[in-house]
């Protein structure tokens, strides 16, 4: 009997969540990304020239923790890093064309991905999802 716990918007969250990740991640395969790598290009394609420090707050990312995926992400010459002319500690992250390339595809799959999850709703619901679900997390 799962009724007590059905009763837990954290649970079904949950739950949820692990269905959309499945499905996610089974796409973003496709495109050799990550969940967190997909992230990092979105963030960067919607805000061309980040500071490190914007992005990983952005992120909600220890700095380490960033600069491991973007020395991935630079490797696969999906995004290019440049120190400031301003200050020479700071560094700004763009993505490269292989990468704007790349991020159109994967958003296109992350696209496919929560069709599928959330196939049984209508466009309403969805919209009404998204809507109470940014009511917890955004400020």
């Amino acid at each position: 009997d799962q009724s007590a716990l059905l009763e837990l918007v954290g649970y079904n969250i949950r739950r949820a969540y692990l269905v959309i990740q499945a499905l996610f991640d089974e796409e973003m395969e496709k495109h050799d990304l990550r969940q967190a790598e997909f992230a990092v290009l979105s963030i960067v394609r919607g805000n061309p020239g980040i500071n490190q420090r914007a992005l990983a707050d952005a992120l909600a990312v220890a700095p380490p923790n960033l600069a491991t995926l973007l020395d991935r992400l630079e490797a696969r010459g999906l995004l290019a890093r440049q120190r400031s002319t301003e200050d020479k500690r700071v560094q700004h992250v763009a993505l490269t064309a292989q990468g704007v390339r790349l991020y159109g595809r994967a958003l296109k799959a992350a696209a496919v991905a929560d069709g599928m999850a959330l196939g049984q709703l209508n466009d309403a619901e969805r919209d009404q999802l998204k809507t109470l679900l940014r009511k917890i997390f955004v400020e």
